[in-house]
Formats: structure tokens, sequence, C-alpha cells
């Protein structure tokens, strides 16, 4: 049985005129198991790779996203198969992606089990340096590429690309723009890592166009695992509607990712290689007057 986005769920409302029992839609959290099949033809390997708290729903482009971010796939085209896990007593909840025999599974990762939750990425298992060495590139920079009216467009449609979070106020959401602000592609997830890697991933899988012309807008904080994510895919551009921590803004700089924060319709911060971001041209401050 497939599991649901949200819930129903009572509640009892305390207000100055009294208290009364209701109900009340809520963001579902699950489990979500990651199974990796990988290895040479003679000596294949299954291996529990990870375990993330998620909300249910496009569980495939999440693995697929979370599998790239951290560095199993190089593209889709190492993937043979991603798909729930019949076998499981819980299918709906356990995904198997089935590797290349080509594939080398980074032995970070097998060496441990990772547990991720819905609050933070795989948290003290990345440096700005390690990624550099996992080969992690500079985001080709080229001045003017986006002009601030192009966030603007994107901020006020970000709360139309978030269904959930109008029922729940409980997920965050992750989206994609051209470069004229216009919505491409959005994923929701309590878990902003999630969100983050559903939209990879759901780009990855439908073999959009190379990211260099777009840009990604998240609705949380900018934190290094974001940026991380976003330097991974290519993207040239992140904009989040929070604060941008000191590690993500360091990591944008070494990485030439333009990282905008506390983006508002009317106002942003950007921290990094703001030259990608045309200037808009002022009005005239003063009447040309010909001399005869």
């Amino acid at each position: 049985m497939a599991r649901t986005p949200v819930a129903h769920t009572e509640v009892e409302r305390i207000e100055r005129q009294g208290r009364k029992h209701t109900s009340d839609l809520v963001a579902v959290e699950e489990p979500l198991q990651i199974l990796l099949e990988h290895g040479e033809a003679h000596a294949r390997t299954e291996t529990l790779l990870a375990m993330t708290m998620r909300t249910p729903g496009h569980d495939c482009d999440l693995v697929a996203g979370f599998l790239y971010a951290e560095g199993v796939l190089g593209s889709i085209d190492d993937l043979i198969s991603l798909r729930h896990c019949a076998r499981s007593d819980t299918p709906e909840n356990v995904v198997r992606a089935v590797l290349r025999e080509r594939v080398v599974v980074p032995s970070r990762l097998l060496e441990r089990n990772l547990t991720v939750t819905s609050a933070c990425g795989v948290c003290g298992g990345r440096t700005v340096e390690s990624l550099s060495k996992e080969g992690c590139k500079r985001v080709p920079l080229e001045k003017e590429s986006f002009q601030p009216a192009a966030i603007r467009n994107a901020l006020a449609s970000l709360e139309e690309s978030q269904p959930w979070f109008r029922h729940t106020g409980g997920t965050h959401g992750a989206a994609l723009f051209d470069n004229t602000g216009a919505l491409l592609l959005h994923r929701e997830d309590v878990g902003r890592h999630n969100a983050l890697d559903k939209l990879v991933g759901a780009s990855l899988r439908d073999a959009r166009p190379e990211p260099g012309d777009r840009f990604l807008v998240v609705s949380s904080r900018a934190s290094f695992e974001l940026v991380q994510k976003t330097v991974r895919a290519g993207f040239p551009m992140l904009v989040a509607i929070g604060a941008a921590s000191s590690l993500a803004i360091e990591t944008a700089r070494r990485f030439d990712l333009t990282l905008v924060g506390f983006a508002r319709e009317n106002r942003f911060n950007v921290y990094s290689n703001g030259e990608r971001i045309a200037h808009e041209a002022s009005e005239p401050s003063f009447v040309e007057v010909e001399v005869g």
C-alpha cells in the first residue's frame, strides 16, 4: 500500500477563548532504506547503504539524487534499475538500486552504515577539501547570467510549488528555475536535504539539459550540505529563503557558486560570485539638456 505525504491527526487547539478538539493535517515522516546491488558479475553484492527519514513520495528521485550527491553515480547511465523492493516486508519503504558493473562504490560509504535524519545530512562525512578530491569541479562563471527579476519571479512562484507545505506547514521545498525565473521542477520533503536530493534525482532521471542556465531555490537556510549538493549537480546559483552558514559561504566561494540568502522579493543577500547577477538599469537621475 502506497504511503501518503500528508496525514490527518487529532489535535487539541488552545486559544484565548478556550480549547477544542479538532483535526489537523501533518507531513508524514517515515524511514526509507536504500539497498545497493553492486560489484562485478561474478561477485555481485547487496549492501544496505543508508536509511533516511523522509516524506513518502518521489522515493526513486530521492535515492538517485542521494547516490549522485555521494559520488556513487556519475550519471544516470550508471544505474541498471531503481525501484521499490518487492521482496521486502515493507516494500514502500525500501528502494533497491542496481548499479552497473563498472561503478565503484566509495569505500567510505561501505565502511559505515549511514543513518540520515530529516534534520541533517551525512554529518561529518565531508570537508571542503574532500569535495575536490571526489571530483567536484568549480562551476563555470559567466557574468550577468541572471537578472534580479528572475530571482524575484522564482520567489513569487515558490509557494505555489509547495502544496504539501500549504496543507501542513511542515515540509521544505526545492525548486528548479530557468534564467527567466520560470518554474521547471519542484520537490518537497520534511528534510531540506531530501527535498534537494529529490529535485536533483528527478532532473537526472528526466535527462534534463545542462544546468548552466538554471538555478535552484530552497525554502530553508543554506547549509554546507545543500551547497555541496548544488556544486556536485553543476548548478551555478543557489537561492535560499533563510540564512547561509559560514561553511556554506566558504564552499560556495571555493567552487564559484553564486550563493544568495535571506531572499525576499524586495531584497536578498549575495554571499559569493555576485557578478553572475546583472545590475538593473537605474531610473534616470538627471535630465540631459542640450546647450545650444
